[in-house]
C-alpha cells in the first residue's frame, strides 16, 4: 500500500568520487584500485562530502503517499549551491501535475490508527491501535471519499484542474522522478532511515 522506489538511472562511479578528490592534486586515474577504496572511506569517515556529489542518482517513486513526498521535498531546502546569481539545489524532483491529469481517487489508507507517543510529539507508539480503530478508519475514509467527490465536482463545473486539485489530501497517491547526488541520498537515509 505504499509504494515503491527503483533506481531508474545512474552517472558516475567509485572512480568518479576518488577523480573529484585527486584533481585538487592534479591528478586522474583509469582503473579503480584497493588504495582508492581507503581514499573513499577516509573520505566519508571525515566528512570530506563534496567529491561525493559527482556520483547522481534518479528514482523512481510510484504510488507513494504525499506524506511521504513531503519528506523528499524537505531535502530540496538546504541542499543546494551557488553558482554565479543562481541558487541550484543538489536534489530535484518532477512529478505527475494535477495541473494536467485528472487525477485517480488513489490514496494511503493506513492499516491501523495508532496511538499518540507521550514524550516523542512527532512520533506514535508502534504497534499500539488506538481502542476505537474501526470508527477511526470510517471517519478517515469518508473524509478521503468527501475530498475526492468534491474533486469532480468542480471539475464537471467546469474549475480547472489547477484549482480543483487543491483539495487533494496528503494522502494522496503520487509518483515522481527524484535525482539526488550520492551525497544527498546518503543524508536523507541518515536522517530518515530512523524507527522514530
Amino acid at each position: 500500500d505504499d509504494g515503491f522506489v527503483t533506481l531508474a538511472d545512474c552517472m558516475g562511479s567509485d572512480l568518479s568520487v576518488v577523480n573529484a578528490a585527486r584533481v585538487s592534486f592534479g591528478k586522474r586515474k583509469e582503473v579503480f584500485e584497493e588504495k582508492d577504496a581507503k581514499l573513499i572511506r577516509y573520505l566519508a569517515e571525515h566528512k570530506h562530502m563534496s567529491p561525493f556529489r559527482h556520483v547522481v542518482f534518479s528514482f523512481t517513486l510510484e504510488g507513494v503517499s504525499e506524506v511521504v513526498c513531503r519528506q523528499l521535498y524537505k531535502h530540496q531546502v538546504g541542499c543546494a549551491y551557488t553558482s554565479g546569481e543562481f541558487k541550484e539545489s543538489a536534489t530535484t524532483w518532477n512529478e505527475i501535475s494535477g495541473r494536467y491529469v485528472e487525477l485517480e481517487p488513489e490514496f494511503h489508507v493506513p492499516s491501523q490508527f495508532r496511538k499518540q507517543h507521550k514524550s516523542n510529539k512527532q512520533a506514535s507508539v508502534e504497534g499500539e491501535e488506538i481502542e476505537q480503530n474501526g470508527q477511526a478508519k470510517d471517519i478517515y475514509l469518508k473524509a478521503l471519499d468527501d475530498a475526492y467527490t468534491s474533486y469532480k465536482k468542480l471539475l464537471e463545473l467546469g474549475v480547472c484542474k489547477e484549482q480543483a486539485r487543491m483539495l487533494m489530501p496528503i494522502s494522496f497517491k503520487n509518483s515522481l522522478v527524484w535525482t539526488a547526488s550520492l551525497e544527498a541520498t546518503v543524508h536523507f537515509i541518515k536522517l530518515r532511515d530512523h524507527e522514530g
